[in-house]
């Protein structure tokens, strides 16, 4: 899940329908503290924070920095958002100039970035001590690594993928006694409903980053957890024969299961299409929980509609689990080191997520947060599906993961597969794209 900005455009997107404040240029909110770091002690004096969050995102954040305050009083958190589309940019900028966040947000093509040019805080102690302490894991900690042999970010905020969306009532109407456990089970049952004339997906590919949410999924699922992470990171083509294979699986997905107006439909619409009930289900992540009430508020999260996870494209394990979510990262040029890294660290504490996951919509990337503490069924058995052991693999979102002119271009040959359901040729293009396998 790697752009703050652009692929995760589809968790913002969706949560903006449920913002009650508007998120101008630049807002600031500050908690108290003194002006002056102490050189040593604890931490005390002023850091400046980046984020991106709006609505209840923001209020949830804001929630979590007076936790952190409470902590350590005598540290003042400035905290300053940008709109969501920017933060690349004004990271860019100020760091450029000199004058960056002494903490921020950042997707992982951003922390590799910024990593390579020598600019980023590395924690890899807090990381051992967290590894060591079962609050994560090695897969998860490769997300947050940056360029530069150190892992220079946290991870703040989860999300898991590949979440089959429906209503109790539509699926109980069609006959579903127990979600699909295979690859075969789902077919068979897509056919049975599409052969009684019911629509199998909602999909909104009019909005571009949906299709990713069905290929990634996909490919880590069909293609392995080994073979995606190495394609995320270049190490090996789009030729390769089990990428080619999730390619073609997902190229017959659209054309056995997709409705042909995919790419006339946006989100919005795509959501409400299964919460009414025209189309029988949707494949999305974790963070659409938030946003039906949007289309039906009568609806109750894990009575009324709930989810079930892509099965296993093949045998009967669970696959490694798509992931997404939002990592911080400090300076290494900060003014004020010692606060930013007990910053740093709290954002990946238990005390801090655990306030997170309270309010709904969030899933605590730190594996010790128990799930009691989320406030609805649909959250807590996504929680579960967070990765809550040291053998447990993940994928990071590759939409998100690769960023920049690649994400683009990336998108757009999604777009045009969704078109064609020409495997052999969306493969062409991303190998014409993609070329840092060659060497």
């Amino acid at each position: 899940m790697i752009n703050l900005g652009t692929g995760q455009a589809k968790r913002r997107s969706a949560i903006a329908l449920l913002a009650t404040v508007a998120l101008g240029l630049a807002t600031t909110s500050c908690s108290p503290g003194n002006d002056a770091p102490k050189a040593d002690g604890p931490p005390s004096g002023d850091i400046r924070v980046l984020s991106n969050w709006s609505g209840p995102e923001a209020e949830a954040f804001d929630a979590v920095v007076k936790g952190f305050s409470a902590k350590y009083p005598d540290v003042s958190v400035k905290v300053e958002s940008v709109p969501f589309d920017q933060t690349q940019s004004v990271l860019t900028q100020q760091f450029a100039a000199g004058s960056p966040p002494d903490a921020a947000v950042a997707l992982p093509g951003m922390v590799r970035q910024l990593a390579q040019q020598g600019l980023l805080m590395d924690v890899d102690g807090i990381w051992d001590t967290w590894v060591k302490n079962g609050e994560y894991n090695d897969s998860l900690r490769a997300i947050a690594a940056g360029s530069d042999n150190h892992t220079d970010a946290v991870y703040v905020k989860g999300n898991v993928n590949g979440l089959i969306w429906h209503t109790t009532a539509r699926t109980k109407a069609l006959g579903m006694s127990a979600p699909p456990a295979t690859w075969p089970e789902l077919t068979t049952m897509l056919d049975k409903y599409k052969a009684s004339g019911v629509a199998p997906f909602s999909v909104g590919a009019k909005d571009v980053w949906v299709p990713t949410q069905w290929m990634d999924p996909i490919l880590l699922n069909v293609a392995g957890e080994e073979k995606f992470n190495k394609l995320a990171r270049g190490e090996i083509g789009w030729d390769d024969a089990d990428v080619a294979k999730a390619v073609t699986v997902f190229s017959t997905m659209i054309r056995d299961y997709w409705p042909k107006n995919a790419l006339d439909t946006g989100f919005s619409d795509e959501t409400c299409g299964w919460v009414k009930g025209k189309n029988a289900f949707a494949n999305n992540g974790a963070f659409v929980n938030g946003i039906v009430a949007s289309c039906d508020p009568s609806l109750r999260p894990g009575t009324d509609y709930t989810f079930f996870t892509l099965p296993p494209f093949e045998g009967t394990d669970k696959p490694a689990q798509a992931v997404s979510g939002d990592l911080f990262v400090g300076a290494k040029e900060s003014k004020n080191p010692v606060a930013t890294r007990a910053f740093l660290e709290y954002l990946g504490s238990v005390d801090a997520q655990t306030i997170w996951a309270k309010r709904g919509g969030y899933i605590a990337p730190n594996m010790k947060v128990p799930s009691s503490v989320y406030p609805t069924a649909n959250d807590k058995a996504a929680a579960e599906l967070w990765p809550k052991d040291a053998a447990s693999q993940a994928g990071y979102d590759l939409d998100d993961w690769i960023g920049g002119e690649l994400q683009s271009k990336y998108r757009n040959a999604l777009v045009e597969l969704v078109r064609s359901q020409d495997a052999a040729a969306f493969i062409d293009t991303m190998k014409a794209a993609d070329t840092r396998s060659n060497g």
